[in-house]
């Protein structure tokens, strides 16, 4: 690859998502956060609204300075495969699911996330980021050995407004 196409490719779908929080419109993430490495993207609106609102309340507890990163969103088959030949499949003991929710089937319903204190420089725990989620997505799994949390909304997403 070229450096003209390398500085291409490092510019690909930076664009800023908006959306309605509560009648305010917020933009705390981009599009290129939910790319996966062949450059696919996806994000259902509802995950969007999701993460925001997750922002919003981690920011409401430790009084600021939260970031929400992104660490895998929607994921092909063969990425899956190779991450269960790493990590085992599900069936198998292990920790991914042959019919994951970040699947390009399933619309972009799936984020695996983690929270970042900026002010302290510091991982939000992971039970109190999980907590959390639970108030916003379908679906949380926050058990991993390396402190991300999945959220998905395999039911269409929280229908509960705060």
């Amino acid at each position: 690859m070229t450096v003209e196409e390398e500085a291409l490719a490092q510019q690909r779908n930076r664009i800023p998502l908006y959306t309605n929080l509560d009648g305010e419109m917020v933009s705390h993430f981009s599009l290129h956060e939910f790319e996966n490495s062949d450059g696919l993207v996806m994000v259902h609106t509802t995950v969007l609204l999701g993460l925001e609102r997750v922002r919003r309340r981690l920011n409401e507890l430790h009084g600021g300075g939260i970031t929400v990163h992104i660490t895998c969103s929607v994921r092909t088959e063969a990425e899956n495969e190779a991450l269960a030949d790493e990590l085992g499949w599900v069936d198998s003991g292990g920790r991914v699911s042959r019919d994951s929710r970040h699947l390009p089937q399933y619309g972009g319903i799936a984020v695996d996330i983690v929270a970042m204190n900026g002010a302290e420089g510091e991982r939000v725990l992971q039970d109190e980021l999980g907590a959390v989620c639970r108030e916003q997505f379908d679906w949380v799994k926050d058990d991993y050995e390396d402190g991300h949390v999945h959220a998905d909304n395999r039911d269409g997403g929280k229908k509960v407004r705060r």
